[in-house]
């Protein structure tokens, strides 16, 4: 399957256009919805401190009560207790992670990455690394890395507009591939295949990541964005002579985990 220049600039334009239909309706659902994850992020904040605050009672009591008692409870709640405390802070302050907030933040992580890795494949071709490469490929690249940021640049704004830090670290599973896999980008097509793999991944991980979610309306943030990265890959499988549309269900074996967030990057 041939895509000439002209179908691939055509193809783009209407990818910017749909784009620009479908993302201020995402940012304003994002918006109604981040005075929800304000509140939820602080009440999982209480509950944490409150957790925190009783075991340090109980800790001091049981502490009293072996001073008294001639040491024996108090040899028992050693140094050890204090490690065993700060781990089951952290544990608590993960388990109450709300599913909905945990599925923001890995959207985001895969969008900065998606944004690290275009700019890389935009630097290495303006160092000639990957050969000759289309004026409407480089829009393409140019146009997506752009809708990336848009999305990253929301769905930040959401989290530390719930009181969270931003997440401007690269899903870290993901990244250690594209990672391995950049040195290998030598032409215009190792950069698709990449860029594909990519997508892919997103456009799964915004289905898949729908499911998890618990309210109807943060159901519909990851579904809005959803066809824009589909377009993406749409497009990619062009690029690469392929079928558009190879698959008539979207499969989500390739999406992220929020395990990912928690994986050494």
């Amino acid at each position: 399957m041939e895509l000439s220049e002209r179908e691939l600039r055509a193809m783009t334009g209407d990818l910017d256009e749909m784009h620009g239909d479908l993302f201020p309706r995402f940012r304003v659902v994002l918006a109604e919805m981040t005075e929800r994850w304000r509140e939820s992020a602080g009440h999982e904040r209480s509950v944490v401190r409150l957790r925190a605050t009783r075991r340090t009672f109980l800790r001091g009591g049981l502490a009293t009560a072996g001073l008294v008692g001639g040491g024996t409870v108090l040899a028992a709640c050693g140094s050890s207790d204090s490690g065993s405390a700060v781990n089951a802070t952290t544990s608590s302050s993960t388990s109450t992670a709300s599913p909905d907030l945990t599925v923001a933040r890995l959207a985001a992580s895969l969008e900065v990455l998606a944004v690290n890795t275009y700019q890389t494949v935009l630097d290495a071709a303006g160092k000639g690394s990957l050969g000759t490469v289309p004026p409407a490929i480089a829009t393409f690249v140019t146009t997506a890395k752009a809708q990336h940021a848009d999305h990253a640049n929301a769905w930040n704004s959401a989290l530390t507009g719930a009181g969270l830090q931003a997440q401007t670290a690269p899903d870290p599973h993901y990244n250690k591939i594209v990672q391995q896999a950049l040195p290998t980008v030598k032409t215009v097509v190792d950069a698709a295949k990449l860029a594909l793999t990519l997508e892919t991944v997103a456009v799964e991980t915004y289905t898949a990541g729908s499911a998890l979610v618990t309210d109807k309306k943060n159901r519909l943030v990851a579904l809005t964005i959803a066809p824009v990265e589909a377009q993406h890959v749409a497009i990619l499988h062009y690029v690469l002579g392929q079928y558009p549309v190879p698959d008539s269900f979207v499969k989500t074996d390739m999406a992220a985990s929020p395990n990912d967030l928690t994986e050494a990057g």
